[in-house]
Order: structure tokens, then C-alpha cells, then sequence
């Protein structure tokens, strides 16, 4: 993974999210590219109640915030000691990140919760996961960054979405400690954990199959035990749902790990 694009934006969860990048660029020697994205909203004239107000001034206030964000986080990357690049861009946060994951090979966003705008963070989060070309990684907003070389859990349904997260997730898996392979009662008996652990297996990657039932937990309830239990330091999970109306629908699971992500997730659909 050799180019980081990571999410910009100056709310309480950047500074996880920049972390993360930076764990990522030393764990593969990669490239942090920072994505700085102003909506079109933030030039708004705001409430006709104010009276007149000089278009060129409201410009240069958010122009100078900008400025300011960008010399607070560039200072951050030259302590790292990493390489790195800053773009921004004007418009949809979700459309620009998912066009420059063009040319990336993972996405660094925030899972939730946070204490303001919650479902409008999550919302961006899964509309990048599920247009982007390339696996975002969930960040919790309170995280440290990602322990990369941790112990590592895959979720496993049998699913494509399960498959491609799963393919995408293999340059980390393959510098994990351990990798588990978690299936509760699999839906797509055509493709099981015990294959999935053998095409990790062809790539240098040793991989145990986890097997749980449900014993009246849903699917999300078991695969948080299983995280706990084997101090799973990053997961793998497979992103279903679409996006309409700037409003993400997710399976429950994907949905709910999201929602109060317990370690970083890579996601991908």
C-alpha cells in the first residue's frame, strides 16, 4: 500500500485518521496523500437576516481557514518524517475522495460515533466505501492509529463483497501477527472460511477459521466477542448497501461496526 489518501477536514476525528496514514506510509514505506475538500456550502451568503455582506470577505474567511488547516496539518507531516502531498478541491467530500482513490490503494476515513454530525460522517465514510476503487479504512474518531501488524480478523460470509474486502486487505494481512477468519453461520456454504484460508494460504498467508454460531447474538454481538477475545487489533469486513440521497444504507452489521467501530475496519465493496 504504497499510496495513503486520508480524509482532511479539521473535525475531532482527523487526528486518528492522520495517525493511521502515518502508520500505514512506515509499515510500507508509502505516500500520504492528504485530501482537503471545501463544500460549495461553505461559501454560502448564510442567513438573509445578516443584510448585505461582502462576497469577497466571506472568500477570504474561508480561504484563511483553509490556509490555517493546512499549515497546522503540514507541520504534522514533516515531524513524521514521511513522504507526502496536499491537494484540496471544492464540491462533494464523497465525489472528490473517490475520485483521487483512483490512484490510491487505501482510503483513510472516520468510522463513528462522533459528538456532532454523526450520521452526516457516517454517511460520507460508506458513500467512499462503496463508489471508491480502492478499501477504506475505518478509523475509530478516539483511535491511536492502526497497530498494522496486530493480530487481524476477516469477517467471512461467503460473499463477494466478503471476497473483495478480503483481496484488498491482503498487503496488511500479510504483515499481521495472525489472521483469523471468522464465519457465524455462513450464508453461501459455495465458498467457506476453510476456502478463503486456502487462497491465503497460496499467497504466503496462514490464516486459523474461526467458527460461531449464534446462540440467540446477532451477527454483530458475535463478531465484537471474537474481537475482544483474541485482541484483534484491525478487522476486515465487507461493505453491502448503496447510496441514495447522500443517506448510506448499510446491511446491519456493516452498519452497526461502523456506527461504534471497536478497532479500525477495512471496508470494501
Amino acid at each position: 500500500m504504497k499510496t495513503i489518501l486520508v480524509h482532511i477536514e479539521g473535525d475531532e476525528g482527523q487526528g486518528a485518521r492522520l495517525q493511521a496514514a502515518f502508520d500505514l506510509a512506515r509499515a510500507f514505506g508509502g505516500h500520504v496523500m492528504c485530501l482537503s475538500v471545501m463544500p460549495y456550502a461553505a461559501y454560502a451568503l448564510g442567513d438573509p437576516a445578516m443584510g448585505a455582506f461582502p462576497v469577497t470577505t466571506l472568500i477570504e474567511a474561508v480561504e484563511s481557514q483553509r490556509r490555517q488547516e493546512r499549515a497546522t496539518v503540514e507541520a504534522q507531516l514533516r515531524a513524521e518524517g514521511i513522504s507526502w502531498e496536499w491537494r484540496a478541491a471544492d464540491g462533494d467530500s464523497a465525489e472528490r475522495l473517490a475520485e483521487a482513490a483512483r490512484l490510491a490503494d487505501i482510503v483513510v476515513m472516520s468510522a463513528g460515533p462522533f459528538a456532532h454530525n454523526a450520521n452526516l460522517h457516517l454517511a460520507i465514510t460508506g458513500d467512499v466505501a462503496l463508489r471508491a476503487p480502492a478499501p477504506v479504512l475505518a478509523v475509530p474518531p478516539g483511535g491511536k492509529g492502526v497497530r498494522v501488524a496486530g493480530p487481524a480478523l476477516v469477517a467471512w460470509d461467503g460473499s463477494q463483497e466478503a471476497a473483495v474486502a478480503m483481496r484488498s486487505a491482503m498487503p496488511m494481512l500479510a504483515k499481521a501477527e495472525s489472521v483469523a477468519i471468522l464465519t457465524v453461520e455462513e450464508k453461501d456454504p459455495l465458498y467457506t472460511a476453510r476456502d478463503a484460508a486456502a487462497f491465503l494460504s497460496r499467497h504466503g498467508i496462514s490464516a486459523d477459521v474461526v467458527e460461531r454460531g449464534r446462540g440467540g447474538a446477532s451477527v454483530e454481538q458475535v463478531i465484537r466477542s471474537v474481537l475482544a477475545e483474541r485482541s484483534i487489533a484491525w478487522m476486515v469486513q465487507g461493505a453491502y448497501g448503496h447510496s441514495r440521497l447522500r443517506q448510506t444504507l448499510f446491511g446491519g452489521v456493516t452498519r452497526g461496526l461502523l456506527s461504534d467501530a471497536p478497532v479500525p475496519i477495512i471496508i470494501a465493496h
